[in-house]
């Protein structure tokens, strides 16, 4: 009976393709309410201090729960097509790491 295992696996992929999108909803429902309570700064300031720091366009985003704290990494490329990684506290805005070539200070930093 090849259809009722068909119909077995079929619901096990369903569950577990729905595992990443509620993880996915808690980690919006987390952001936004450290948000609310203050704790982060809003994205926007984080994005606008890195396109005026660094120039190019933000290509990823994403807020990580670090040890020291909440962190937004993003992935910008450069007016000049380099990819930067850089890493912004989320509560004050203080950029923490930058991994890729940095064109203001010459220097390779990781």
């Amino acid at each position: 009976m090849p259809f009722p295992r068909l119909a077995h696996i079929a619901a096990i992929l369903l569950v577990a393709a729905a595992a990443p999108a509620s993880a996915e909803t808690d980690d919006h429902s987390r952001a936004r309410e450290a948000l609310r309570a203050g704790r982060i700064l809003p994205l926007e300031q984080i994005v606008a201090k890195a396109k005026a720091d660094f120039g190019g366009e933000v290509l990823d985003v994403e807020l990580e729960d670090e040890r020291a704290g909440l962190r937004y990494e993003l992935k910008l490329m450069a007016v000049d097509g380099r990819i930067l990684k850089l890493e912004y506290d989320a509560a004050t805005g203080a950029l923490v790491h930058v991994k890729g070539r940095n064109k203001r200070h010459n220097e390779e930093q990781r």
